[in-house]
């Protein structure tokens, strides 16, 4: 189980730390519109991870957000927006790419990064492989 500390002085950036320390396979990002369930979020929209809760929020709230691995990547979403009026969105790794969860807001954040774990490692496999065969001669 996970606890994120929310207050004013928090960077989005410290709050992905957090969330990624524990699902290395998944990132959150951070924009100014919500999106709705299945949907992505738009590039244009992205928040610089660099600023803090008070530099994008005008109602100053703090607390504690607590994230279980059996969480939907929707529940996690949407508390994020209910609680602190954060639009987020959980990415996934898929081989070298980071992608939105969109079609996935079903799955829990434990199958995600198992998912996203599998897929990298098959793709490192798939390297490691491929470079082997090319040094025999």
């Amino acid at each position: 189980m996970m606890h994120i500390e929310i207050n004013d002085n928090t960077t989005l950036r410290e709050i992905q730390e957090v969330f990624s320390d524990f699902y290395p396979y998944l990132q959150l990002e951070f924009y100014k519109q919500p999106h709705k369930l299945y949907e992505a979020s738009k590039e244009k929209d992205l928040i610089y991870p660099g600023k803090t809760i008070a530099g994008i929020k005008q109602t100053h709230i703090s607390g504690l957000l607590e994230i279980m691995p059996l969480n939907k990547a929707a529940e996690v979403e949407k508390e994020f927006l209910k609680r602190f009026g954060l639009s987020v969105q959980i990415f996934r790794k898929e081989k070298n790419d980071w992608v939105q969860t969109t079609g996935m807001d079903d799955f829990t954040l434990k199958e995600l990064n198992e998912l996203s774990r599998n897929s990298s490692d098959e793709f490192i496999m798939a390297d490691y492989e491929s470079g082997f065969e090319e040094n025999i001669e």
